[in-house]
């Protein structure tokens, strides 16, 4: 029952009452024509017996008294209902009086054993001028009335079948056209589970739905302003980010790099001062310990926030990093492909588009072995796209993402976008998506 719809179960309903209905009137249809046969019954043999006395009566004087017997069944006038007959007792003939013939069609044997009365029978004596002369007999016979029950009965009990399809018909489509609402409000529902914070229900005509039609759309605007708060906190969340290590790097580079500049300068002016051999080489590896954390101070610098970014066009940026790539690679063959008139993302978005590049080639030269990279970059209405595919070897069945697209995937869905891996024999695609914000 609860697998059955809400239009289903009002049908059900409705149609349970409309068979007990049905069955209650096919119950006192019957006990009706019941009464109706055993009452015009017991009538047709009252007006036979009225008959055959006065049949006999203007019989006596007008046929000679030896004839009544053999003459009377053909001056008897037959009811409907009745059968009539007389008995001769001088020669104890059975004579029936004839009885209009009337075609009908004959009732089922269950419904005539339903409404049949009980037989009803007869004897009238013949006495003539003192003598018993013999009898007539009345028999009820209701067979042609259980017949007239039985038409009626059929046309009255079809019409109110009839009437109660009709009528389940009418008030089927009635509850449908009713619940059309209740539909409509489920998909949008359905919508908003999908993540289609837009979909609205709208006006309703009937007025005990219009309220839950109301809340629909009130949750859906309510869910579509969170939605937008969360996106808005999220992409404030990675550009106080990028920020705190734009700080750092500014840090890092302005009193870092002085600092090991001259202790570069001390080092080298100790190892040309040196008075012995032994000082002159400890001046010479503080100079190379000095270079070494320079070198790891550059790919800080470069980890914690590209230099150009935010300073050149994102296309310079990344045409200047693969081509410094191709470069170190020269067995690497690059394909970059800009779609044209791009415009300039805002600086978030900008570092991430980057960000996938470098880490989608440097897991294609580290793991994959590759000897070609593509890199897509466009737009459509809503969204940065970017594409990264490679030809190497691919991950294996069931390997674990890396901490560096872990952290990326982390960082495109803080900024309300999407990430997708695809690996196998052929080769690794990358594709990213990112909402299209303009840089102010």
């Amino acid at each position: 029952m609860n697998r059955l719809s809400l239009t289903q179960r009002i049908l059900l309903v409705i149609l349970a009452m409309q068979a007990a209905l049905f069955a209650a009137l096919a119950v006192a249809s019957l006990e009706g024509a019941r009464r109706d046969i055993v009452s015009e019954t017991r009538l047709a043999v009252d007006t036979a017996r009225a008959l055959v006395l006065a049949t006999v009566g203007t019989m006596h004087g007008a046929v000679p008294p030896d004839r009544i017997m053999q003459l009377l069944p053909e001056r008897l006038v037959v009811p409907r209902h009745v059968t009539l007959g007389t008995v001769d007792v001088m020669d104890g003939v059975v004579r029936r009086a004839l009885a209009p013939s009337a075609a009908h069609a004959q009732a089922p044997a269950w419904f005539a054993r339903l409404v049949a009365p009980d037989l009803l029978e007869t004897r009238l004596p013949v006495v003539i001028q003192g003598r018993p002369r013999g009898y007539v007999f009345i028999a009820s016979d209701p067979a042609e009335e259980i017949a007239l029950a039985w038409r009626n009965l059929s046309a009255f009990l079809g019409l109110a079948a009839l009437a109660s399809v009709v009528q389940g018909i009418l008030i089927l489509l009635a509850t449908r056209q009713a619940l059309r609402p209740v539909a409509d409000i489920a998909r949008r529902l359905a919508d908003l589970r999908r993540g289609d914070l837009s979909a609205r229900v709208g006006p309703v005509a009937q007025r005990d739905l219009a309220p839950i039609a109301a809340g629909v759309d009130d949750l859906a605007q309510a869910l579509q302003r969170a939605q937008a708060d969360r996106a808005r906190l999220q992409r404030r969340v990675v550009t106080r980010g990028d920020e705190e290590r734009k700080a750092i790097a500014r840090d890092l580079h302005d009193e870092m790099g002085p600092c090991l500049f001259g202790l570069r300068v001390e080092a080298d002016a100790l190892h040309e001062a040196a008075p012995t051999p032994a000082i002159a080489g400890h001046a010479a590896a503080i100079s190379q310990i000095a270079e070494e954390i320079a070198r790891v101070n550059r790919a800080l610098l470069g980890d914690l926030r590209p230099a150009a970014i935010g300073q050149l066009p994102l296309a310079a940026v990344l045409a200047d990093y693969l081509s410094d790539l191709g470069r170190r690679f020269p067995d690497l063959d690059i394909d970059l492909d800009l779609a044209p008139g791009l415009a300039e993302p805002d600086e978030a978005t900008a570092l991430t588009l980057f960000r996938i590049v470098q880490e989608g080639t440097t897991n294609a030269l580290r793991h994959a072995g590759a000897s070609r990279v593509t890199v897509r970059l466009w737009t459509d209405p809503a969204h940065w796209r970017i594409e990264l595919s490679d030809d190497g070897q691919g991950m294996a069945p069931g390997t674990r993402e890396g901490t560096g697209l872990t952290g990326m995937r982390e960082r495109i869905t803080l900024l309300g976008g999407d990430l997708s891996l695809s690996s196998g024999a052929g080769g690794t695609t990358i594709s990213a998506s990112l909402p299209l914000q303009q840089s102010e």
